[in-house]
């Protein structure tokens, strides 16, 4: 068995604690260590639990337990601070969505990762989950044909902490950077509209229309719809399909062969019934997403090479639209607010 990566936690949040079970699950991996400033939380209990050493200051952590690489699971104000640091000393890191603050400082930590051949990557973690991986093969083997819209829908619940930014930059961008990974290209933004529901000064839900090329995105991301909701719909001249994130489930409608017609009335005859698939996924720890995303950053801290990692310009990206909507927004409402809507 190859030598285990020595891995740390830097965060043992509500997606830091996800970190530190999956590596001490990993076989490829030993989590030697967690780091987490608040000295209240769990990060102490949890970290005796996965038997890792645990640490208040996250640089007496680096200095003592000496990881290879690292996952930064803490407010988005403090990933530049941080992986800083740690990219600083030539440790591979993982920093949760969204990549940083702002472009600026995005662009710093790619430039420090890049003079100290340093692995960066960003946890945009549906980028591999199961139906988004298979939705991504159906369109470019070319199944569902020209692609004329794709709808995303990622609703549901307040999250249970205090979100540190709005619905756009904290959940909606998931879903900007699946379709623009889906479609292979950054998008136009063509409007957003957002609302204040229960949040009193942030934007809790959230519309945003997008153009690809010839193809139409729209995103629809809140806090406020009572029951969870994560669905992705496209459609494209071949076809029709539907996923389910929840149920792990494609469900796909074919259009009959198309052929020329001396009529409309016999062009729309020949259609018939779509054919109907549905596809089901496993639901286990070996293809839950975060699963697959640490294993891939695993590998490539490793010098392997992955089927398939996040880099750290994509998160760029998913970053500068996110941010574009989110300023779309907030002008919109000062304006309506002006007017004394």
């Amino acid at each position: 068995m190859p030598e285990q990566l020595k891995v740390g936690v830097i965060g043992a949040g509500n997606m830091g604690r996800n970190h530190i079970r999956n590596y001490y699950e990993m076989p490829e991996t030993d989590l030697v260590a967690v780091a987490d400033s608040n000295s209240e939380g769990e990060g102490q209990s949890l970290a005796e639990k996965h038997k890792a050493a645990f640490y208040i200051d996250y640089e007496q952590m680096l200095d003592e337990a000496c990881p290879a690489a690292v996952s930064i699971a803490v407010p988005t104000y403090l990933h530049h601070e941080i992986a800083s640091k740690t990219l600083g000393r030539g440790i591979h890191t993982l920093v949760e969505k969204p990549i940083t603050h702002d472009e600026t400082q995005a662009a710093e930590l790619i430039e420090i990762a890049r003079q100290k051949e340093a692995v960066l990557t960003v946890g945009h973690v549906e980028r591999y989950n199961p139906v988004v991986l298979e939705l991504k093969k159906m369109i470019d083997r070319g199944d569902l044909g020209d692609i004329i819209s794709i709808i995303s829908q990622r609703l549901g619940g307040f999250p249970q902490q205090q979100p540190e930014s709005d619905v756009v930059v904290d959940l909606a961008i998931h879903d900007i950077d699946i379709l623009s990974f889906l479609m292979s290209r950054e998008p136009e933004i063509i409007g957003a509209h957002g609302t204040n529901t229960f949040h009193s000064s942030e934007t809790d839900s959230a519309e945003i229309l997008l153009r690809y090329g010839q193809a139409s995105g729209f995103v629809q991301a809140n806090w406020t719809t009572p029951i969870k909701i994560r669905q992705l719909t496209i459609s494209g001249s071949k076809g029709y399909v539907t996923a389910n994130y929840i149920t792990q489930e494609i469900t796909s409608f074919e259009h009959m062969a198309i052929q020329p017609q001396d009529n409309f009335a016999n062009f729309v005859r020949q259609l018939g019934e779509p054919t109907k698939k549905t596809t089901s996924f496993e639901q286990d720890f070996q293809s839950e997403p975060l699963r697959r995303e640490l294993g891939a950053f695993a590998m490539a801290a490793a010098g392997e090479r992955p089927n398939y990692i996040v880099s750290p310009i994509e998160a760029v990206a998913a970053l500068r639209t996110a941010l574009q909507v989110a300023e779309h927004i907030k002008k919109a409402r000062i304006k309506e607010i002006g007017n004394g809507s």
